[in-house]
């Protein structure tokens, strides 16, 4: 009774009874007490769901008095949560939504496991309800369940800059969703799977743009421009009308 486990849902906190301390604390009890599979005791026949109990044991389990058990009970039962068969020397305590919650996953796998093969489906069959054995039903379902694969989304625009907003990256949002939109959010020749990663890479991409240097070139400067052959076109001229004056001497 020990082992395996129970599933217990986040909108358990939204129950009634949640802020009652005394009622949650029983119904928590009941629900890790109650059978797994169907027994028999004393006779009797005690179903998945339920439990064999009596006022003075609970008392002394979870350190209440009688009185708060009973009213604990009362609570539940007011409720549709349990149903109660008594006896003169105990009762048996029916969990009403055992059988919604406790095999909820063994409904979804019946759904999932409609297509597979005969093997598989008598392999599978042999596959007890007793929650103290869904460690081994989890391992079989990973082989027998056929995994739905994942459909992409397009993002908003206005997903795509709180994203951007969110890197403090440079990337233009509607660009970027207009690029894509373009070309039906595909890159090359295959599906997006994830915008968020192209939104990264565009974000290396355009970092790289920005940081590149572009090599300087030097453009050759108008004749008109160029000082120093100006200066060796007057030097020029200076030596010969020297060398002109030297010769009439």
């Amino acid at each position: 009774m020990n082992d395996g486990f129970i599933k217990l849902f986040r909108k358990f906190k939204q129950w009634e009874w949640y802020s009652d301390v005394n009622t949650k604390v029983l119904f928590l009890h009941l629900l890790l007490s109650a059978n797994h599979t169907d027994k028999s005791w004393r006779g009797i026949t005690v179903k998945r769901g339920q439990i064999v109990v009596g006022l003075e044991s609970l008392s002394i389990e979870l350190g209440l008095s009688i009185q708060k058990i009973r009213t604990a009970l009362k609570h539940l039962k007011s409720t549709n949560e349990i149903a109660i068969e008594t006896t003169n020397k105990f009762s048996v305590i029916t969990l009403v939504n055992w059988e919604k919650y406790q095999d909820y996953d063994t409904r979804l796998t019946n759904e999932l496991t409609s297509e597979i093969t005969n093997e598989e489906q008598s392999s599978n069959n042999q596959l007890t309800t007793n929650n103290n054995d869904n460690n081994v039903n989890n391992i079989n379902k990973k082989k027998n369940i056929k995994k739905k694969k994942t459909t992409f989304i397009k993002p908003t625009i206005e997903e795509i800059k709180n994203y951007c907003n969110e890197r403090k990256n440079n990337v233009v949002a509607t660009k970027f969703y207009n690029f894509y939109e373009s070309k039906d959010w595909f890159i090359g020749k295959n599906k997006m799977k994830d915008w968020k990663a192209a939104v990264r890479t565009w974000e290396l991409n355009t970092s790289q743009k920005q940081n590149y240097i572009k090599p300087y070139k030097q453009e050759p400067i108008p004749e008109w421009m160029d000082i120093q052959k100006e200066k060796e076109t007057i030097d020029e001229t200076t030596k010969k009308e020297l060398e002109e004056f030297i010769k009439e001497f």
